[in-house]
């Protein structure tokens, strides 16, 4: 009997095991130093083992990452960005971003480059904490769910925060920034500012929380208290005027002597 021929089956095993085409578009985005597609189109260690250290590759040599309306850009992302820090990124834009919740950038030394970071019309954004030593333009508005807002950044000029109207804490450092428009934020109730340069403010009337309720009437307990005191006071009085009374009723009265 002939031996079996392998050729066959092995040719298809080393096909399954080819690594598939790369996208055209992760060799610009690492010559150009721009990344402007949806997060899925990035190179992804779960398809080919080699493909993570590629990402890192794309990610790290970006100067610009634009992903604007985008669903599928989540918090992770901008997790996986910072953490990675690449040292040229000037410019990140997430705008309408529909999924993403919050951001972190932090420490001060992430992202050493960054001046623009653009968070806009993100309806989900509920929470953004920001510590750059390098941004100087940041934009927030039209983020309905924004409820907080920590932001040190010392080189910050420029803000747009309008069309936030949950937005509850804000607290701002910056050496440079010289307008601020919060407007639209009428149900604050916490602000702090250490902007020295701040010139042109359009600040809420900060709503207060209000002071526990005082009851209309005395407490029941305080009232009883007087009462029994004004009847002890009136007893204490009656029996005085019946001790007058008896003292003056058994004193003799002097005998009248003629002269």
């Amino acid at each position: 009997m002939p031996p079996k021929k392998a050729s066959g089956k092995k040719g298809k095993s080393e096909l399954e095991l080819q690594e598939p085409d790369h996208d055209a578009s992760w060799e610009r985005a690492v010559d150009s130093g721009i990344w402007d597609r949806p997060p899925p189109a990035l190179p992804d260690a779960n398809t080919w083992p080699t493909w993570g250290a590629l990402r890192e590759r794309i990610l790290t040599a970006c100067k610009e990452i634009r992903i604007t309306w985008s669903p599928s850009l989540r918090d992770a992302f901008p997790v996986e960005i910072i953490k990675l820090s690449p040292q040229e990124l000037t410019t990140m834009v997430f705008r309408g971003s529909a999924n993403l919740t919050k951001l972190v950038l932090s420490p001060l030394t992430s992202c050493p480059k960054l001046t623009t970071l653009d968070l806009a019309h993100c309806p989900k954004l509920t929470y953004v904490l920001l510590q750059s030593a390098s941004l100087q333009t940041l934009m927030l508005s039209n983020c309905p769910s924004l409820t907080k807002a920590l932001i040190h950044c010392n080189k910050l000029d420029k803000l747009e925060i309008l069309g936030c109207p949950n937005l509850d804490t804000l607290m701002i450092w910056s050496e440079f920034l010289t307008e601020l428009d919060l407007s639209d934020s009428k149900d604050m109730t916490k602000l702090q500012l250490q902007c020295p340069q701040l010139i042109v403010r359009k600040l809420p009337l900060l709503q207060t929380p209000l002071p526990p309720a005082k009851p209309v009437h005395l407490p029941i307990a305080t009232m009883l208290k007087e009462r029994y005191k004004d009847l002890e006071q009136q007893q204490q009085e009656k029996q005085d005027v019946l001790r007058r009374l008896a003292v003056s009723s058994s004193v003799v009265p002097k005998t009248h002597k003629p002269f």
